[in-house]
């Protein structure tokens, strides 16, 4: 850290020279206006105070309290100035205008200190404006807030802790989509402007872009026909490149004037205002308010294009694109009308067999015929045993021919540790294979009367 006080060469004043902070670039050299050395140390020492109160926020900065002298309209002018510097659009700059000059003038903001939350929310509440008019009066005074706390004109945002309106439900002005039939309808009743509204539905771009769109930006010749947006006329700042329907490069084409340049404007004088749109509605019959209150304007060409591409099956990722949407919210929900979507043939593509989905019927097991059956050696035995009736055996008589089995199997093991000199080994295994074939026992074992089994009898002293 700098800070000391010196006297320059053939000077008879002391200056401070000081860097406080080791992230400061600069040093900073400041007239004491003094010649005295000890009126220039408590000069120096009052000065260290009041920048380490500002740096610890317990005091206004200089810049401060020279903005708080000077009133709110002064600042709002060079805020206008600072944003047509950066670019941003005519229309965008008087919309922040007008609501900024009307919180200005109703909620009594003179001076940036005047700025506060309490004054803000008591405005909105008297208001009866549209949710989202009031959100985008609360989007510009933050914007507003921001740049002057940016120039330190301001300590802090004092509208930070506002929280916006919730829009949900409250939409005074819901777009919808053209069908197909309407569309067409406002193509026939459209006369000199039919191409703008075939552009607009068949690219989706804006109707701000329309107006500033030129020959230049459209590429007719090649095999990949596209429009491209410019940066500087785009909303969101950035370059977009549009392929073109096989259409509508016909259509335009035939529209493109002999003499036309790479400079002229592509719609000069046709994108039409609100008054000749609203005439072509009706001229083409579409009421501009449904039953369910939902409108058409120009920019529902825009949701018309949109809701197309979904029509079309055309991936989520390719339609924002497209739609040159960074959020998907607004290409999946908001642009598209979903009353134009097919559902019912949606449903009818599914895949599903009838047979699974019929009623459920239980077989002479008690398994469900629509269920696969998950012992195979007992289906297997049901095809080799049956009782003099035809039927096969219930659950209570397979256990009991289980344990039959089990009793057999320790009958053949006696058989081979004690009758295997005197009948000989093949006899005995012989006998063994045949019980374990057989599966069950004779008529006459604990009282399986009836039972008779396709496997052949045991050999003679069995």
């Amino acid at each position: 850290m700098i800070n000391h006080i010196f006297k320059p060469k053939g000077s008879r004043i002391w200056r401070w020279k000081f860097r406080l902070r080791p992230e400061d670039k600069k040093i900073q050299d400041v007239s004491l206006s003094t010649s005295d050395k000890q009126a220039a140390e408590s000069k120096r020492s009052k000065l260290l105070c009041e920048k380490e109160h500002e740096r610890a926020g317990l005091a206004p900065s200089k810049a401060a309290c020279k903005a708080a002298q000077c009133k709110l309209a002064e600042h709002l002018e060079d805020f206008l100035g600072d944003l047509r510097a950066k670019g941003r659009n005519g229309h965008y700059i008087k919309g922040i205008a007008f609501c900024l000059g009307q919180l200005i003038d109703q909620c009594g903001w003179n001076f940036p200190p005047d700025i506060t939350a309490d004054s803000f929310v008591k405005w909105r509440s008297s208001q009866n404006k549209a949710a989202k008019t009031l959100r985008e009066y609360l989007i510009s005074a933050k914007n507003f807030c921001n740049w002057l706390t940016a120039q330190g004109k301001i300590a802090a945002n004092p509208l930070a802790s506002v929280r916006n309106v919730e829009l949900r439900g409250r939409e005074v002005r819901c777009r919808r989509a053209y069908d197909d039939s309407e569309f067409g309808a406002l193509l026939a009743a459209a006369g000199a402007q039919r191409m703008v509204y075939l552009t607009a539905g068949l690219t989706g771009i804006r109707h701000g872009e329309l107006k500033e769109l030129r020959w230049g930006d459209i590429n007719l010749a090649d095999e990949k026909p596209s429009v491209t947006v410019r940066a500087s006329v785009s909303k969101n700042h950035k370059l977009a490149c549009l392929p073109l329907h096989a259409a509508l490069v016909g259509e335009l084409k035939a529209f493109r004037p002999a003499d036309a340049v790479a400079g002229d404007l592509v719609f000069k004088g046709l994108v039409p205002r609100s008054k000749v749109f609203n005439g072509h509605l009706k001229a083409a019959k579409i009421a501009k308010v449904d039953s369910q209150g939902r409108v058409v304007d120009f920019h529902s060409l825009r949701h018309t294009f949109c809701t197309n591409l979904h029509r079309a099956g055309v991936p989520q990722r390719e339609a924002m694109e497209l739609m040159r949407h960074n959020d998907p919210r607004l290409t999946a929900t908001t642009y598209t009308d979903a009353s134009l979507l097919s559902l019912r043939s949606a449903v009818q593509k599914l895949g599903f067999p009838a047979s699974q989905i019929a009623s459920q019927k239980l077989g002479a097991e008690g398994q469900s015929l629509t269920l696969p059956v998950n012992s195979s050696a007992k289906a297997n035995s049901i095809e080799t045993i049956e009782n003099k009736g035809g039927k096969s055996l219930s659950d209570v008589a397979w256990r009991i021919l289980a344990k039959i089995e089990r009793w057999c199997a320790l009958q053949a093991l006696s058989l081979r540790t004690t009758r295997l000199k005197s009948r000989g080994y093949s006899q005995c295994e012989t006998a063994l294979v045949q019980i374990k074939s057989a599966r069950g026992a004779s008529r006459s074992s604990r009282g399986m009367v009836g039972v008779t089994f396709q496997a052949q009898p045991f050999a003679q002293g069995g």
